[in-house]
């Protein structure tokens, strides 16, 4: 019989006094290992559900100890607001933690109130110095008009106010657009301004950056600065200690920034973003950008979902920001909170119109049918004669709709130039919920494999044979690699050696442009034995797939509707991906099936704010 690890660790406590407590210490390791911070005890189903997979003797008889009993072991503290050291576990209200991530959500709740506080004595000076403004004149008079209040420039304008605010919305409601308006208003008042840019992963950092020098929003008189902005992974942006969980920037060696964006916030887990928090000077402005509709991180906590479920109505602020917010631009649309006074409720802005997809169009439509859980809306997409559109819903998964898809990946390989071929091949993806089968990730890449062979256009008689797409799955901050990072497998034309090669964005951002001269993308390489820790990725999850956004989707859904894995948040993620177009593989009771489930991951962070 194979023991768990949540069993080894269980097991670990097995003195007389201790036994009470396994059960306990089987169920939060697993829950650790789902995604959830601790264990909601209220939340058990009867003996199923929290501890599930644990000694059948023990479930059967539903022989489990009363809290009073978990308090007199000796090993459960009962979690006050401060910090907890002395025992391995907490207990606070009905969660029950591992210690250590007890004390992740306390220094995530003290780190934003630091930041709140700090920003309410700066609040009223800020406010005068809005009013008078030449750049909010500008944006005030050029404000979107046409549907409603403009939630860009009400988030701008907390943002400036704030030191943390924290600023959701879906794909195309303009995040960096108000990123642009945030950073002409703080550059106008501080030309020497000290901006960071991150993002959890490198392309996600890379894309916000480039968004931001494209945005056409980006004043003249600002362009240089914002152009010259350097995005960082939050690792890279703490400064990884070497062969160390921790980082140089902590609490007593604050990140020297005036402002700190982060993008892609809902990828970040709650270790992580406790120990960014801990270096964030209070004194600094903290803005949080991310989709909180979208699949939580891969590690334990959905933090931006539980931040923003803080906050029972989006947009509606207290008296004080509803006045200061009038003084600005006294005609816009705006409410006030009317239930109880949340820590959060004026640090939230929700951005509502989508400039990418019309209402009408089959992306707005089917995302916010997933979302919502509008089962017509989302049979409307599987009815015969249905005219094809930006989104196609084949339920016969039709190895025809599969290959004029995959035909697109012949492009890569006919580019010569490595830089644009690595550009080529992310224009294009597919996306699966599983990793094993024909339908995971391994069946999905060994098909493409299978056909790109036939057409002679690759040859895989080796591990790394030429144009082989590979997916860093392991950080390496020595080399500035980082998980879901993308490369590709050719030749060095001087050396002749077989190397993997990436888009090197630290070059790329190092060079300044020269205007009126193109300027070609830097790319860098390694050899494959410094990088055994890759995959194969014309396929990837939709986990993985966060922070990307493609031209081109096809998405492959598992045939059975009988797994965990199949939520609202999963489904919406991989159809938002999609830029251009998109084909699902799926059937109709499967995608009806991921709506109306949701990721449910027990946490402390909504309740204790």
């Amino acid at each position: 019989m194979i023991i768990s690890s949540h069993h080894h660790f269980a097991n670990f406590f097995k003195k007389e006094e201790e036994k009470a407590i396994q059960p306990y210490a089987y169920a939060v390791s697993r829950n650790l290992s789902h995604g959830s911070v601790c264990v909601d005890l209220q939340d058990k189903q009867g003996t199923a559900g929290i501890f599930e997979g644990y000694k059948k003797k023990i479930i059967e008889g539903d022989n489990f100890s009363s809290t009073v009993d978990l308090l007199q072991t000796g090993l459960v503290a009962k979690g006050g607001e401060i910090e907890e050291k002395d025992k391995p576990f907490v207990l606070k209200g009905d969660n029950f933690y591992i210690t250590r991530y007890f004390n992740y959500e306390t220094q995530i709740i003290e780190g934003i109130k630091g930041l709140i506080t700090e920003g309410e004595g700066e609040k009223a000076q800020r406010l005068e110095r809005l009013k008078g403004s030449r750049e909010f004149t500008k944006l005030v008079e050029s404000r979107d008009q046409k549907n409603g209040t403009d939630w860009q420039l009400v988030a701008s304008a907390m943002a400036y106010l704030n030191n943390f605010t924290i600023i959701t919305g879906g794909p195309g409601t303009g995040k960096t657009t108000t990123v642009a308006k945030i950073l002409s208003l703080l550059y106008e008042e501080n030309p020497d301004l000290n901006v960071k840019l991150a993002a959890p992963t490198g392309k996600a950092a890379m894309r916000m950056k480039e968004a931001l020098a494209a945005n056409k929003q980006v004043p003249e008189d600002f362009r240089e600065q914002i152009g010259a902005l350097k995005p960082y992974t939050l690792h890279r942006l703490l400064e990884v200690k070497h062969q160390s969980p921790y980082f140089k920037r902590d609490l007593e060696n604050k990140l020297d920034a005036d402002v700190i964006i982060v993008d892609e916030a809902s990828m970040i887990d709650v270790a992580l973003f406790a120990k960014f928090i801990n270096a964030v000077d209070p004194r600094t402005r903290l803005i949080l950008l991310g989709d909180q509709n979208q699949l939580a991180s891969v590690e334990a906590g959905s933090l931006l979902g539980d931040l923003c479920n803080t906050v029972g109505e989006k947009n509606k602020f207290s008296s004080a920001t509803i006045s200061s917010l009038k003084q600005l631009f006294p005609e816009q649309i705006l409410k006030q909170n009317t239930g109880k006074d949340e820590l959060l409720q004026d640090q939230i802005v929700k951005l509502q119109h989508s400039y990418r997809f019309k209402g009408d169009s089959d992306f707005g439509v089917l995302s916010e049918a997933v979302i919502d859980n509008k089962q017509e809306k989302i049979e409307s997409f599987f009815e015969e004669g249905r005219p094809e559109g930006e989104i196609v819903v084949d339920n016969q998964y039709k190895e025809s709709k599969f290959e004029s898809f995959i035909q697109g990946f012949e492009d890569y390989i006919a580019e010569d130039d490595i830089a644009k071929a690595i550009e080529k091949f992310n224009a294009l993806r597919i996306l699966a919920v599983i990793r094993k089968g024909k339908n995971g990730v391994e069946g999905l890449n060994t098909r493409v494999e299978k056909y790109l062979s036939k057409k002679r256009k690759i040859n895989p008689g080796q591990v790394f044979y030429k144009n082989r797409p590979v997916m860093v799955t392991r950080n390496h901050p020595d080399l500035n690699l980082f998980n879901g990072d993308v490369g590709l497998v050719r030749k060095d034309k001087v050396s002749g050696k077989i190397r993997i090669w990436f888009l090197d964005e630290e070059k790329q951002l190092e060079e300044e442009k020269q205007e009126g001269e193109v300027q070609e993308r830097k790319i860098r390489s390694f050899s494959p034995g410094l990088l055994t820790d890759v995959e194969t990725v014309f396929a990837m999850t939709v986990h993985k797939s966060q922070g990307s956004e493609f031209n081109k989707v096809l998405l492959v859904m598992p045939k059975s509707e009988d797994l965990p894995l199949l939520t609202r948040e999963l489904l919406y993620t991989g159809i938002t991906r999609a830029k251009e177009s998109l084909i699902i593989q799926g059937t109709m009771e499967v995608i009806k099936k991921s709506a109306e489930a949701r990721v449910r991951r027990a946490s402390g962070i909504t309740n204790r704010i």
